[in-house]
């Protein structure tokens, strides 16, 4: 362990960033509607004990769970191996998503190599579909990118990124990432030989999903383990095969960690956690060939994970060794400009942001800490010109000890 250096330094803290929960949020609005956050428990140390945790916002962003919280997903998430607090199995994003009709979450079951599909009800709960959980064609489900809409009536295209970082998992199979058609109720279809292979140790971490039917696969990892670091774009054919266009490996010679398409423009951002940077990349659109721009610093240490608002004019990057959320200003998108750096509430020693979600109103901001004893979810109020506050007491979110959230999702019902 000690000789990966900081690259092992900079798995451990990035796993701190990824235990993500995410809250619901409740509109007082005329209609009643009901502002809901996900977030997965990522329950490893029970079998088939794994759930959704559900909450509602009260538009000040109280919390409070939403009706049959927490929802079983019929699996097992990924602990840490015994004896460790932390590692590979949680350095990914985009565990839980819904998809934009607000009627389908997918989550996924690191260790029972599964992913779960529920539809979500009018008062923002969720029921387990007919055939769920579906095999994810792979070792340790991480990440979830989907396709909207692609095909026309509700049917869409799903990219799993299968990690092969499980501790507790013999790997056998080596990481890779497939492709299922997803009929609009949310049943899962294998599209046969759409499986893309990686190298073993490759630790591939997210799905980011661009213009023109492109997709971003992010492969963490690093020299330390002689896989380098990169960022592959695919184009999804119309058989839900990947094509792959183009590889950037990272400008620094570091890692990846963390990336986030621009709402409405050809560009993608890239955590450098190991240099406290954000590279900026375009994409040509259809080719989708990737070029690099340049790289722009954070105060903040071990920047992991990435938000930006529905505009595309903020960027916000979780910074896990400081457990901080830094704020750039997009009016040139091509060269965000550090505007703000906010320290987390402090909850237990040695806690580090992860995941971070926007709520679809835009007036909150949700992350997740976590610390060797415990998690817990922020809920960050920003103002119009996107900075951000932390009045509310951060939610300590009920998941055992030896457990750590992952992923968020968030809707209006």
């Amino acid at each position: 362990m000690k000789g990966l250096g900081l690259a092992y330094k900079v798995r451990w803290w990035a796993s701190l960033c990824l235990l993500g929960l995410v809250g619901l949020v409740e509109s007082v609005g005329a209609q009643g509607q009901t502002n809901a956050v996900y977030l997965n428990a990522n329950i490893g140390t029970v079998s088939n004990a794994n759930v959704v945790l559900g909450y509602s916002n009260d538009g000040n962003g109280n919390l409070t769970p939403l009706p049959g919280s927490p929802y079983l997903t019929g699996g097992t998430g990924s602990a840490p191996a015994q004896g460790m607090t932390l590692g590979l199995q949680t350095d990914d994003d985009q565990q839980v998503i819904v998809n934009k009709a607000g009627t389908v979450l997918l989550t996924v079951n690191g260790f029972s190599n599964t992913v779960a599909v529920f539809t979500i009800n009018s008062d923002a709960s969720l029921t387990p579909i007919v055939g769920s959980p579906y095999t994810s064609g792979g070792p340790q489900p991480a990440s979830l990118g989907l396709f909207d809409g692609i095909l026309g009536s509700g049917t869409s295209f799903l990219v799993v990124v299968n990690k092969q970082s499980d501790p507790n998992q013999i790997n056998t199979k080596a990481p890779n990432f497939q492709t299922f058609t997803m009929a609009s109720n949310g049943t899962l279809t294998h599209n046969v030989g759409s499986q893309v292979t990686l190298p073993f140790g490759a630790s591939p971490s997210q799905a980011a999903i661009g213009q023109q039917h492109l997709v971003f696969g992010m492969q963490f990892a690093g020299a330390a383990v002689g896989v380098p670091s990169q960022i592959y774009s695919y184009r999804i054919r119309s058989n839900g095969t990947l094509k792959l266009n183009s590889t950037v490996q990272t400008p620094t010679g570091n890692v990846f960690l963390g990336e986030v398409v621009h709402p409405t423009q050809n560009i993608l951002y890239a955590a450098l956690p190991a240099d406290n940077q954000i590279a900026v990349y375009q994409y040509s659109v259809p080719a989708g060939v990737m070029t690099y721009q340049t790289s722009v610093s954070t105060t903040g240490t071990l920047p992991c994970w990435l938000a930006i608002n529905a505009a595309g004019t903020r960027l916000y990057s979780g910074n896990t060794a400081s457990n901080s959320i830094t704020l750039f200003d997009l009016t040139n998108p091509l060269l965000p400009v550090e505007l703000q750096s906010l320290t987390l509430t402090p909850t237990t020693a040695n806690s580090g942001v992860t995941n971070m979600r926007f709520d679809p109103t835009g007036q909150f901001l949700y992350a997740i800490s976590n610390s060797s004893t415990s998690s817990s979810l922020h809920i960050l109020n920003v103002a119009s010109d996107g900075t951000m506050t932390e009045t509310v007491t951060p939610l300590t979110l009920p998941v055992p000890s030896g457990n750590f959230p992952i992923g968020l999702a968030t809707l209006i019902k």
